[in-house]
């Protein structure tokens, strides 16, 4: 069975059956966004890692006995979420909640796409200067209003899930 072009839904039934593969599957199209979440509250890289493996955990657990009233990827985000609270919560950091987006080497991630970066060295350079601009912007919202921003436009959440996740009014989620 092709599981790549499956949606998390459907996926997530055959992994309530205990399908291990379509488990697997929903965690590699879902890991990064979590990975990226849990980061940007928590901070530290090796706590991000333990939240988002402590996530997939709890969704294994409870697969067979969960009944999703939203999206998967939001009862994922969500779920995320709290446990990275609550590890902060634990640690007693909370003054120390900061959001960062982070690649692979450690670095703040902004995609900005462009194909005539690719010839020509100073568009290249424009839009480096550009994504370090916007980078720096972004550290010194307040870190409520960067988790929205890692949610709606590096996640792509619509402003319904993200208000329902975060247990707020959609009108004050768009005025935020």
């Amino acid at each position: 069975m092709k599981y790549d072009n499956m949606k998390l839904e459907d996926l997530f039934l055959l992994a309530k059956k205990g399908d291990g593969r379509a488990f697997e599957q929903i965690v590699l199209q879902t890991e990064r966004a979590v990975y990226n979440l849990a980061l940007s509250i928590v901070k530290k890289k090796e706590d991000a890692e333990d939240v988002t493996q402590e996530t997939y955990l709890r969704l294994w657990r409870a697969a067979s006995e969960l009944k999703l009233e939203s999206s998967l990827k939001l009862y994922i985000l969500r779920t995320a979420r709290n446990l990275s609270l609550d590890l902060i919560r634990k640690n007693s950091r909370r003054d120390e909640i900061d959001t960062v987006i982070l690649d692979a080497d450690g670095e703040f991630e902004i995609d900005i796409e462009d194909d005539s970066a690719d010839s020509r060295p100073d568009v290249s350079y424009i839009l480096k200067i550009e994504k370090e601009a916007i980078r720096k912007s972004i550290e010194e919202l307040p870190p409520s209003v960067r988790e929205i921003i890692v949610l709606r436009d590096v996640e792509g959440l619509a402003y319904t899930e993200i208000a329902s996740m975060l247990g707020i009014a959609e009108g004050t989620l768009k005025s935020k």
